[in-house]
């Protein structure tokens, strides 16, 4: 069944992929954009695309109008003055005075106290539950994407394989299309009004990544453990340095502890796969399907 859906976060790196397999899906898929050259790209794709910002209440309204569900992702990590709260609750809000009643939402990353007033996964779930939205919470491992950067690309050049995490360390590495492929299967029944955590169907170390991507280019790799700080001075070129340095922490804690944060990384995916009857893609699959990107 076909549905009418407004996408958030359309032009990022966790919902870009996702948002076309809904479209890919058949829906008829609207995206609310910051930016004129995002609406741009999704228009030259036959997609409908509305400008605006997520402070701007009318806006979100009037994108909301006519539609069934939303597909909404508000970041987790932004620069201190955005306030990603009001972005989340605005976009309820909407939802709300038009009648959207189905939102799967990408919660960026897992929810760590529930009971936070100032964590916006955890006031957007509260609101969820408390505002009659029938939902479901899909939260990330870790996306195969983030080994589309420029340090992947560099890296392969020389037969390595650097990612910022020990080569022994497990990731349950999860393709951002599955996001939106569950959402449109869940969509076409009664949502669960819960959170799951949806990575890919391996868990896989440094040396398995580097093995699967060099028999899938056909060229022998090496895994390398990339410097946090490193990795974090690619993220700040690319936008945020703030950003960048809580994602570097992040790694820089997974470096130093890697045993305590080895249980947030791996994960059920039958879980996933027997509930909404669907084959998650495999890490080997997307490297085949993302090949141009590292032979470039």
């Amino acid at each position: 069944m076909a549905l009418r859906i407004l996408a958030y976060g359309a032009n990022g790196a966790q919902m870009a992929a996702g948002t076309q397999a809904l479209v890919d899906a058949g829906h008829d898929v609207r995206v609310f954009t910051r930016s004129e050259a995002g609406a741009t790209r999704w228009r030259a794709a036959g997609v409908e695309a509305v400008i605006g910002d997520m402070a701007d209440q009318d806006a979100l309204i009037e994108a909301s109008d006519k539609r069934d569900a939303l597909f909404l992702h508000v970041p987790l990590i932004t620069d201190p003055d955005d306030d990603r709260n009001a972005y989340g609750m605005n976009a309820l809000r909407a939802a709300r005075t038009t009648g959207v009643k189905k939102i799967v939402w990408n919660t960026g990353g897992p929810i760590m106290d529930p009971a936070s007033t100032t964590d916006p996964g955890a006031v957007l779930l509260r609101a969820l539950q408390e505002g009659g939205f029938s939902f479901l919470g899909l939260t990330p491992v870790t996306y195969m994407e983030n080994l589309l950067g420029p340090w992947t690309t560099a890296g392969l050049a020389q037969g390595k394989l650097p990612y910022p995490t020990p080569a022994t360390f497990k990731m349950q590495w999860g393709a951002a299309a599955d996001f939106g492929r569950v959402a449109d299967k869940a969509l076409q029944g009664e949502l669960p009004n819960e959170v799951l955590t949806l990575g890919g169907p391996e868990a896989l170390d440094g040396d398995d990544l580097a093995r699967i991507m060099g028999e899938a280019l056909g060229k022998h790799l090496a895994f390398e453990t990339m410097p946090a700080a490193e990795f974090e001075a690619h993220l700040a070129k690319m936008g945020s340095p703030h950003v960048a340095s809580m994602i570097g922490g992040m790694y820089g804690g997974i470096q130093a502890n890697p045993d305590q944060f080895q249980p947030g990384f791996v994960t059920d995916a039958g879980a996933i796969e027997d509930r909404f009857s669907i084959k998650l893609t495999s890490f080997s699959q997307w490297v085949s399907d993302h090949s141009t990107a590292f032979k470039s």
